[in-house]
């Protein structure tokens, strides 16, 4: 017989932390008397609230413009998860019974450490259908996220929040010595754990990723589980039939094609209220590149004017979600070395309306290998050590290690690279089980021949990633694959090809073969999206 259990408990801190854990167990009926008593116990709290820090306490505030709101000192803390299931939360705040300042006059701003977020008003945050806090007079749910289980309580679970309040700038004067006092609220529960692709389908039968799911019961040739912990569905060989038309035109409104990776689970979705939820997404990479362009240039002002290999600050990233080609127009870009910057024409190949429409805002990995050890470039450590906490700066000074950029491991937006392991796990055929376990560095040699078998290598380009390298003397190297099929290193300052990749919304659908007469998902035939 099974069952489930809520326990709530209370942390009182110098903020109020309520948690609901669901705790699973077995009871077992025997048909003989036991000796020893049957002992359960529920030690185990699943969340955890610390680290708080810089409690707010503006005295006679006044209304300030963003900027100098994005300039507070923050209140820290962190969320830890102590035990080895999954775990849902909520962050909420909770206005105190002496407050009588109203929500709509205070701006809110809040994000996990080292991911930028933006500001919006208290008042637009959903409201908390019960307040947790004894005469709470309002409450608002901020952030919505799910942590990990801790498998090694050396390194637990966990993620550091900041948090700043302040004055809208629009405030009347009718505010005049007001009051607004408030606590975070942590409501905690037992998660389960992130559905697999070939699962999704008994949660929306329509969906973009349930179709491809449904395509590998019909082709193991080129659709394949990969050997990663979260056991992602990806398009492998030479040809592959996963061209897709999301929308994407050119200046004569023809089809810019891209092409399905596969389908990615555990995806962190980010949206504008600040709410995180994993999904099984469909992953997907322009079909060709759009140009020869510098990772990033610091103008030879840092790291002997080699760039800086730090994704959130790269020129490329901007350019790709808010520059010249996020918003279909020319702009300026760079191009190699000796700061060359150059007017990049994007009114033909940059992204459309529908097109930002269709594609998610996720978080994106950009950690790396902890040294720079090429016989560790396998494609499971690879994946790997993508999504771990190492940064690409480990040299602590010289000509080429002296930028002052604050590195991250992982990135919200709509358009990033290709992973060095996406391009590792597409290889296919007889060789695939040898080149993944081959170093990406040895992938030029002809046996096993990984280039040969794997459909996203371009044989007469450079192609960045967007994983950065760390090495003991310099701060700007990054990943790319090599016409003659490896995976090397070099300077982000170095124009390579750019080939843009994103993941598709969730509740997007494909429709039916509008060709039935041709294969599905072929240059000829790409999928469709339905009303597209």
């Amino acid at each position: 017989m099974k069952s489930k259990r809520n326990i709530i408990i209370v942390l009182v801190l110098s903020l109020i932390s309520i948690i609901t854990i669901g705790i699973s167990y077995a009871f077992w009926q025997v048909t003989k008397t036991q000796i020893e008593e049957n002992v359960i116990t529920t030690g185990c709290v699943d969340v955890k609230i610390e680290n708080e820090l810089n409690q707010i306490n503006l005295g006679e505030a006044y209304p300030i413009e963003d900027s100098d709101g994005l300039e507070l000192k923050p209140f820290t803390f962190t969320i830890t998860n102590k035990c080895n299931v999954y775990t849902d939360y909520e962050i909420g705040l909770e206005m105190l019974s002496n407050t009588n300042l109203e929500s709509k006059y205070v701006k809110v701003l809040i994000n996990q450490v080292g991911i930028k977020k933006s500001p919006k008003l208290l008042s637009n945050y959903e409201n908390e259908s019960k307040t947790i806090i004894d005469g709470a007079k309002e409450g608002r749910i901020l952030l919505k996220g799910k942590l990990d289980p801790t498998t090694d309580d050396n390194k637990p679970s966990k993620k550091d929040y900041e948090l700043r309040l302040w004055l809208d700038n629009d405030s009347p004067k009718s505010i005049m010595n007001q009051t607004f006092t408030s606590k975070i609220v942590i409501n905690g529960s037992q998660g389960s754990e992130p559905k697999p692709s070939y699962e999704i389908c008994n949660q929306n039968e329509e969906s973009a990723s349930c179709t491809i799911a449904k395509l590998a019961d019909e082709d193991t040739t080129n659709l394949i589980y990969d050997d990663t912990d979260d056991k992602n569905l990806r398009y492998i060989g030479k040809e592959v039939n996963n061209y897709i038309d999301i929308g994407d035109r050119d200046s004569d409104n023809k089809p810019i094609l891209w092409q399905i990776i596969g389908i990615m689970n555990n995806v962190l979705v980010v949206d504008d209220e600040n709410n995180e939820h994993q999904e099984s997404l469909v992953k997907i990479i322009r079909a060709e590149d759009i140009g020869i362009l510098s990772w990033d240039t610091s103008a030879n002002e840092v790291n002997d004017g080699r760039g800086v290999n730090e994704w959130s600050e790269a020129d490329i990233m901007s350019n790709l979600n808010n520059g010249a080609y996020w918003n279909k127009k020319s702009g300026q870009c760079y191009n190699g070395y000796n700061d060359a910057k150059v007017t990049c024409d994007f009114s033909s190949t940059g992204l459309t309306p529908t097109v930002k429409e269709n594609i998610a805002k996720v978080r994106w990995n950009t950690g790396t290998f902890e040294s720079y050890d090429t016989s560790e470039w396998l494609a499971n450590a690879t994946y790997k050590a993508e999504r771990s906490e190492n940064i690409g700066k480990i040299c602590n000074g010289g000509n080429d290690c002296n930028d002052k950029v604050e590195r991250h491991t992982t990135w919200d937006g709509y358009i990033g690279l290709m992973y060095p392991s996406d391009y590792m796990y597409a290889v296919g055929g007889d060789v695939r089980n040898n080149c993944l376990t081959t170093s990406m560095a040895n992938w030029n040699n002809s046996n096993p021949n990984c280039k040969g078998n794997d459909w996203l290598y371009i044989s007469e380009k450079i192609l960045w990633t967007m994983t950065p390298v760390p090495n003991s003397s310099y701060a700007y190297y990054v990943f790319f694959v090599m016409p003659e099929g490896h995976v090397l290193s070099g300077s982000a300052l170095a124009a390579r090809g750019i080939r843009p990749t994103a993941y598709l919304k969730e509740n997007l659908k494909i429709a039916d073969n509008p060709n039935p007469d041709k294969t599905y998902g072929s240059k000829e035939n790409p999928f469709q999206l339905k009303n597209n």
